[in-house]
Formats: C-alpha cells, sequence, structure tokens
C-alpha cells in the first residue's frame, strides 16, 4: 500500500504555513522549541501506520532501554503491555523523525553521529528490532538571517550529495545479525517549498537536472531506496517477517 501522497503533502504545506508564519511574526524559535513542527510528520507517519498495523500497537514518545542508554522513540510498535503478566517480546518496530529547514550544514556532523549512534543503542539490546528513520530537508534552505528580520528566503544550498551518500551508508539492515548500527529503513524526505503547494522530490534524474546533484553522480546511485514511497510499506513486512507468529494485523 503505497504511501498517501495526498496526506502527505497536506502535512508539509501545513509545515511549510506554519514554518513562514512564524518567520513573518519573528516566532520561528520557539515554533521549532514547541514541537509544533515535528508533530505534523508524527501525525502524519502514525496515519500511515494505522493503515497497515493494529492502532492498538502504536505508541508515541516511548521510553526504551537500549544499551548503554534510554531513548525516548517518537513512534514505537509493541504489543499492548499488560502489568499483570511479563512479556518474552520486545519492541518490533521503531520509528524517528527529524527536519532541519536551515541552518543545514552546520548541523550535518551532529546529525550523522547521532544517527549512528541511535541505531547501535537500540540494536545492541534488540538485534530483531526493525528500525526506521525519516528525515525532512528542504530542495533549499530557508535563509536564518533573513528570517531574524521576518523575512521568507529560500537561499541556503547545501551538498545533498553528501546527505545521500551518508543516508544510503547506513540503510537496508536485513538481518538480525547485520551491521547493529544500520537501519532497517531510512527515508530522506526533500520537499520543495518555493512551490505555493510544496513538492515531494525523490527522483536522481530531476535532482541532477535542478543541479542538486552531478550528473555523473545520479547515473551511479538511485534515490529508491530513501523513497518515501514504500517506506512504510517496507518497515512494516521486514517487522512481520521477523515476528511471524504474532498477530499484527
Amino acid at each position: 500500500m503505497p504511501v498517501d501522497m495526498n496526506l502527505l503533502i497536506n502535512a508539509v504545506s501545513e509545515i511549510k504555513s506554519e514554518y513562514e508564519q512564524a518567520i513573518s511574526s519573528k516566532t520561528y524559535t520557539s515554533l521549532i522549541r514547541s514541537g509544533k513542527l515535528i508533530k505534523i510528520l508524527h501525525d502524519f507517519a502514525i496515519k500511515e501506520l494505522e493503515r497497515l498495523i493494529e492502532p492498538s500497537w502504536i505508541y508515541k514518545d516511548k521510553r526504551v532501554y537500549g544499551f548503554p542508554k534510554i531513548k525516548t522513540q517518537d513512534i514505537l510498535v509493541q504489543s499492548p503491555q499488560n502489568g499483570q503478566r511479563s512479556l518474552s517480546a520486545g519492541p518490533f518496530l521503531s520509528l524517528n523523525i527529524r527536519s532541519q529547514l536551515s541552518s543545514i550544514k552546520k548541523n550535518y556532523d551532529t546529525l550523522f553521529e547521532r544517527l549512528f549512534a541511535e541505531a547501535l543503542n537500540l540494536h545492541n539490546r534488540f538485534p530483531y528490532l526493525v528500525l526506521g528513520y525519516l528525515y525532512l530537508l528542504p530542495k533549499i534552505g530557508y535563509d536564518e538571517q533573513a528570517a531574524k528580520k521576518r523575512r521568507v528566503n529560500l537561499t541556503e544550498k547545501y551538498d545533498l550529495q553528501k546527505y545521500i551518500l551518508s543516508f544510503l551508508s547506513v540503510t537496508n539492515r536485513e538481518a538480525p545479525v547485520d551491521a547493529p548500527w544500520k537501519y532497517e529503513k531510512i527515508c530522506l524526505l526533500i520537499v520543495d517549498f518555493s512551490k505555493k503547494t510544496p513538492v515531494v522530490m525523490d527522483d536522481m534524474e530531476v535532482f541532477a537536472q535542478q543541479q542538486l546533484v552531478p550528473k555523473e553522480f545520479a547515473d551511479l546511485y538511485s534515490f529508491r531506496d530513501l523513497s518515501i514511497r514504500t517506506f512504510f510499506d517496507d518497515l512494516v513486512k521486514i517487522m512481520k517477517e521477523r515476528h511471524y507468529l504474532m498477530k499484527l494485523k
């Protein structure tokens, strides 16, 4: 069941509207800190998962005891908890969601180090856990200096090729014995916010045509493994294969 693109466009349109209104009123920093923007993507992801999994198995903001640290997961799929009995099964699927609309260049190192560490922390304790990661980036970032002056400008260019290579290097973990620092599936959600209605971009040839990546790079690599189109289907399919005996809908 491919992703509901209308639902996705509604979500990123709401993000665009909220963020640009906040820039105009100089409240964008407090908006980001409030978590309201990222909650829009969380709600979208939950609706997508509820089409594939029994809703009572889906939890928001759930703490998980990884190794070596406890980490709150944005969305967790787990069998309903009953305080009167212990369950031998751990969490089945975890999905974390992040976004970066401005200051993209300066946050790359922190992003990638955290990405790597979060997967390792959870797979160390739960090797069968299916890990997903959804990361939203604009085609062109919002200008932070212009935003401080209440102007909406999309001018920040960054190295998209570096992001694509980095994310491809830590996705497609195929089995519980594979590298624990990898994710089962990663989605790099690239959105053109310059349009009145935002456009989701997931075609390497289009990236090359718009000079976001070199043509030689587009000839060698596919964006298919990072696309949103079958992201949720792929995650749930892997989860069901690993936990075949559980009634997951």
